[in-house]
C-alpha cells in the first residue's frame, strides 16, 4: 500500500524535473544567436518505483541528466569538406591578384603591348638605312626606350608575382600561430571536460566550444580527431599529433634556403620546443595548403614561364646581334657572362655558363683601318674537351702569333672572356654554330638570364652607334635588324606553343584559365558545404518556437505539480489535524 508522504515526494520530483525543462528550456533561447552553439534537451526518466505489494507504485520523475543535440558524423564531413572549401578560396584568392594585375594592364600599358613596341622598334630600324643620319639615329634611341619600357614591365610582372609569394609567407606564419592558439585552447578544453565528465555530468558548453575551435583549425590546414574514453580529443595535423589530451604540440615556420628562404611547415614537442620534423608535404587541405601551393607550384610556375620567356628573348636575340654589326666595328669587347673556375670544361659544373655551349665553329672577322677584312679566324669548340682557358688559348694561337700578332684573348676579371685585336684593326663575329658567343654574351644585345635580371646590355645601353643592325656593314645592309624583328614568329619555348608575339595572350589566357577553373570548385564546394551544415543545424539548431511550445508544456507540467502537491498537502492536513477529534 502506497502512503501519503511518498505520494507528496511524488509531486516535488515533477516540480524539479519541470523546473529544469525550463532552465534548459530557457538557455537554448539565450543562446539561440550563440555561434557553434548544439541545442540542449533534459533527458527524463521514472524514478525507481515503490515495490510492495500490491503495486509497484511509482515514485514520480528524475533528471537522468541535460543532452546535446549533435550529429558528430556529419559535423566531421562538414569539418572536412569546408576545409577543402577554404583551400579553394584562398587559392582563388591569389590567383585573382595575378588576374587583375596583369588584366588591367593588358590595354596599353602593359607588357603585351610593350613586347609589341620592342619588335616594332626593330622592325622600323630595320627600314632605315643603317648610317648615322639624324632618321636613324631617332629610330636607334626610340629602339632603347622601347627596349628600357619592355624590361621595365618584365620587372614589374615578375616583382608582382613575388609580392604575391612573400604575402603567402606572411599569411603561412600567421596561420601557423592561430593553429597554435588553437591547439593550446583545445587542450585546456580537453582537460576541462574530462574533469567535469569524470563525475558522470554531461560538459555540453565545454564541447560546443570545443568543436567550434576545432572548425576553424579545419579552415586553416587538414586535421582528425579521436576521442578517449575519458572524453578528450586528440588531434591531428597529417598524421602528426597536434593536440594530445591536455597538451598542446606546436607548429613553426622554418626558412627552407633550397627554396629561396620561402618557410616550410615543422613540428615540434611540446617537451622539446623546437622544429623537429618537416611536414610541409603532410599539408594537404585548409588556408594553410592554399598558400604552400600557391607559392610553390601555381606562382612559381608562373614565375617560370617568365623566366624562360626573358631567358629565350635574351638568348635568341642576342645569338643573331653577336654576329652583327653596328656604325661601329669592335676593338675588343669582354663577355657579359663568366665561369666559376676556367680550368674546368663547359660541361663541367664548375665552367658551366647561363646558356649551354655545342661542338661547333665560332668565326672572328678582322678588318683593316680601311675597313677591308683583312682575315677570318675560325675557333671549333667543344664543350666536352675546352674550357674557358682552351678557347682564350685557341683564339690568342689562331693567327699564328700566342704572344701578339692580331688577335689576342685574356681572362678578363671575374673569369669573364675578353677579347682585343691591335691598334688599327676592327673586328666581328660572323659565324656561330657552337652558341659560344650567346652563351658568353659576347656582344649581346641584352645581358641576364631571366625575367628578374634581363637588362640591356652596357655595349649598347652606353652608345647606340653599337645596335648590330647589319650583317655586313655595307651601306644598305640591314638584315640583322630585320632578322631580330622576326623573331616575334619564332616559338619562345623549345616543346612548342606560344611565339613571341603572342606570348603575353597566351600566359594571360593560362592565368585566366586556372583562376575559372578554381571558380568551379569553389561554387560547388559552398553549394555541397551550404546543405550539409543546413542538415547539421535542423539537428543542433535552436528553433524558437519548439522552445516556445516546451516552455509552455513545461510550465503547466510545472503548474500541475503544484495543484497535486497542494491537494496531497490538504490530504496531509486533514489526516493530521481532521482526526482524532470525535466528539468535538
Amino acid at each position: 500500500m502506497s502512503n501519503i508522504f511518498g505520494i507528496f515526494q511524488t509531486g516535488v520530483s515533477g516540480l524539479m524535473v519541470s523546473q529544469a525543462g525550463i532552465d534548459v528550456t530557457g538557455h537554448n533561447i539565450a543562446n539561440v544567436n550563440t555561434e557553434g552553439y548544439s541545442r540542449q534537451r533534459v533527458s527524463i526518466e521514472t524514478e525507481i518505483p515503490l515495490l510492495i505489494h500490491p503495486g509497484p507504485f511509482g515514485r514520480g520523475a528524475r533528471i537522468a541528466g541535460v543532452e546535446r543535440t549533435y550529429d558528430e558524423v556529419l559535423a566531421k564531413n562538414i569539418r572536412n569538406s569546408n576545409s577543402t572549401l577554404k583551400y579553394y578560396e584562398s587559392l582563388e584568392q591569389s590567383l585573382q591578384s595575378v588576374e587583375i594585375y596583369f588584366n588591367e594592364l593588358e590595354a596599353g600599358s602593359g607588357l603585351g603591348d610593350a613586347l609589341k613596341d620592342y619588335f616594332n622598334a626593330w622592325a622600323d630600324l630595320a627600314n632605315t638605312a643603317p648610317d648615322a643620319s639624324d632618321e636613324a639615329t631617332v629610330k636607334r634611341i626610340t629602339l632603347i626606350e622601347k627596349t628600357d619600357t619592355l624590361i621595365q614591365k618584365i620587372h614589374e610582372g615578375y616583382g608582382v608575382i613575388e609580392n604575391i609569394r612573400s604575402q603567402s609567407d606572411k599569411n603561412i606564419e600567421e596561420y601557423v600561430k592561430e593553429i597554435n592558439d588553437l591547439a593550446e585552447n583545445i587542450a585546456y578544453l580537453n582537460y576541462q571536460i574530462a574533469k567535469t565528465e569524470a563525475t558522470g555530468d554531461h560538459a555540453n558548453d565545454l564541447r560546443d566550444k570545443r568543436e567550434l575551435l576545432l572548425d576553424k583549425m579545419a579552415e586553416l590546414t587538414n586535421i582528425n580527431t579521436f576521442e578517449r574514453s575519458d572524453g578528450q580529443l586528440n588531434v591531428f595535423v597529417g598524421g602528426i599529433s597536434i593536440v594530445d589530451g591536455a597538451t598542446a604540440n606546436k607548429l613553426y615556420t622554418v626558412e627552407n634556403k633550397n627554396n629561396n628562404s620561402h618557410y616550410d611547415i615543422y613540428w615540434g614537442a611540446k617537451l622539446v620546443d623546437k622544429p623537429q620534423v618537416n611536414i610541409s608535404d603532410k599539408i594537404t587541405s585548409g588556408r594553410l595548403y592554399a598558400e604552400l601551393r600557391s607559392r610553390d607550384d601555381l606562382l612559381k610556375g608562373y614565375l617560370d614561364t617568365l623566366d624562360e620567356f626573358a631567358g629565350n628573348l635574351i638568348l635568341k636575340t642576342n645569338q643573331v646581334h653577336a654576329l652583327g654589326q653596328g656604325l661601329e666595328r669592335l676593338t675588343q669587347i669582354t663577355s657579359t657572362y663568366n665561369v666559376e673556375n676556367p680550368a674546368y670544361k663547359f660541361n663541367e659544373e664548375p665552367g658551366k655558363l647561363p646558356f649551354d655551349v655545342n661542338k661547333g665553329t665560332f668565326r672572328i672577322s678582322v678588318y683593316n683601318d680601311k675597313g677591308l677584312k683583312v682575315a677570318d679566324y675560325d675557333i671549333d669548340v667543344d664543350p666536352t674537351v675546352d674550357s674557358l682557358n682552351s678557347v682564350i688559348q685557341k683564339i690568342s694561337q689562331v693567327d699564328g702569333n700566342p704572344s701578339g700578332g692580331l688577335i689576342q684573348a685574356y681572362l678578363a676579371e671575374g673569369n669573364k672572356l675578353k677579347i682585343q685585336v691591335a691598334d688599327g684593326y676592327t673586328f666581328s663575329f660572323s659565324e656561330d654554330n657552337s652558341n659560344m658567343l650567346a652563351a658568353f654574351g659576347m656582344y649581346g644585345y641584352f645581358k641576364g638570364t631571366d625575367a628578374k635580371t634581363i637588362e640591356l646590355n652596357d655595349i649598347v645601353k652606353n652608345d647606340n652607334r653599337f645596335i648590330a643592325t647589319s650583317k655586313t656593314g655595307k651601306p644598305g645592309d640591314n638584315r640583322n635588324a630585320l632578322e631580330i624583328a622576326n623573331l616575334k614568329y619564332e616559338q619562345v619555348f623549345e616543346n612548342g606553343g606560344a611565339r613571341f608575339d603572342d606570348f603575353y595572350s597566351v600566359f594571360v589566357a593560362q592565368i585566366a584559365s586556372d583562376k575559372r577553373q578554381v571558380d568551379v570548385f569553389v561554387d560547388a564546394k559552398t553549394e555541397a558545404v551550404n546543405q550539409m551544415q543546413l542538415k547539421l543545424e535542423q539537428v543542433k539548431g535552436v528553433s524558437l518556437d519548439e522552445e516556445f511550445t516546451n516552455l509552455i508544456k513545461f510550465q503547466k507540467a510545472y503548474e500541475a505539480n503544484a495543484r497535486f502537491i497542494t491537494a496531497v498537502d490538504q490530504m496531509i492536513d486533514r489526516l493530521i489535524n481532521g482526526t482524532g477529534t470525535v466528539g468535538r
